[in-house]
């Protein structure tokens, strides 16, 4: 028996305007600095050696990012994500006939020695994430080797480096359990990410 497989992780490179994870990345921090979102840890009274990271939602809906050299940042980030989505369910075409669309936005700022640091997948029978069918992220800047700071794939045998302005698109559900490996030294990886989720 022949069997070929495909791991379904797309990646696609340069997808916003130059400039525009920089923008993301300082809107972050005014956020932060102003008090928004928080640190996993305390929020989702998560264990360190699980989940460690600083993390908050924007809604599409909500104009808290400020523009970008004159243009809606919202307008730019889904109209990137949306083009590479299309060429994401070009070849797998099945997509075609599922009415799915993305509609959040979490963007996390992962320091040294954190990370989501256990095996997981982005599906379950919860009804919170119940209808997420596929799952997105974008790295903001890119880190040294010497950083560490992947994303790896489990039975996909795969790692994938912080590389700014790279998006990834894979299937949420059990097929591709992943997790952030650890952030090394002073570095720190900015990302943000989200769920093309059934409507």
């Amino acid at each position: 028996m022949n069997i070929k497989t495909s791991d379904f992780i797309e990646m696609y490179s340069e997808v916003f305007p130059e400039g525009f994870c920089k923008h993301l990345i300082e809107n972050f921090q005014h956020h932060k600095n102003s008090g928004a979102g928080g640190d996993r840890r305390s929020l989702e009274n998560a264990p360190a050696h699980r989940k460690d990271d600083y993390a908050m939602f924007y809604d599409v809906r909500i104009q808290n990012i400020l523009d970008f050299e004159g243009q809606n940042s919202f307008d730019i980030f889904w109209e990137s994500l949306q083009k590479s989505y299309d060429q994401y369910s070009e070849k797998f075409s099945i997509l075609k006939n599922c009415n799915i669309k993305a509609h959040e936005i979490k963007m996390q700022e992962i320091s040294s020695g954190q990370g989501y640091h256990i095996w997981h997948h982005e599906k379950d029978s919860s009804p919170r994430v119940i209808r997420r069918c596929l799952t997105y992220m974008v790295y903001l800047n890119t880190l040294p080797d010497e950083a560490n700071g992947e994303t790896e794939f489990l039975y996909q045998q795969r790692r994938i480096k912080p590389v700014e302005n790279t998006l990834v698109i894979w299937p949420a559900d059990f097929t591709h359990p992943h997790r952030g490996n650890p952030v090394y030294g002073e570095a720190t990886k900015y990302i943000v990410t989200g769920w093309f989720e059934y409507t």
